[in-house]
């Protein structure tokens, strides 16, 4: 069963906001969902956030041109073996670390998208 990689509201906003100071963000973001499509499961995973599957993966940012260390890290969430969440992207220059309470939070909040989709689909 093909896996389906689904990208948050709070994600796809980052991404937007993202954009106006790195214009390839979305680019840079491709190679990993081909990644998680393809089964693997990069970055290394958030143990503090025991109940839930979580990984935080660094990317490197082609428009600044520092590699992974000064580029993007992203924060997906595996729902399921077929499905899952980006979370959180943050350019690691801008942004020094999140909270486990505001990944949380996001997981939670594509937990009841899935359920609002799983719900409008059997409609």
């Amino acid at each position: 069963m093909p896996i389906k990689v689904t990208s948050t509201p709070h994600f796809e906003k980052q991404v937007k906001s993202l954009k106006k100071k790195y214009p390839n963000v979305a680019k840079d973001v491709e190679p990993l969902i081909d990644d998680l499509e393809g089964g693997a499961l990069p970055g290394e995973r958030l143990q503090r956030l025991v109940s839930y599957e979580a990984y935080k993966v660094r990317l490197p940012n082609r428009d600044t041109q520092r590699g992974k260390s000064g580029g993007y890290r992203v924060i997906y969430y595996v729902r399921t073996a077929e499905t899952i969440y980006l979370l959180e992207i943050y350019a690691k220059s801008e942004v020094d670390n999140i909270s486990d309470t505001e990944i949380i939070v996001q997981i939670l909040e594509a937990i009841d998208q899935d359920s609002d989709d799983d719900t409008s689909s059997s409609e």
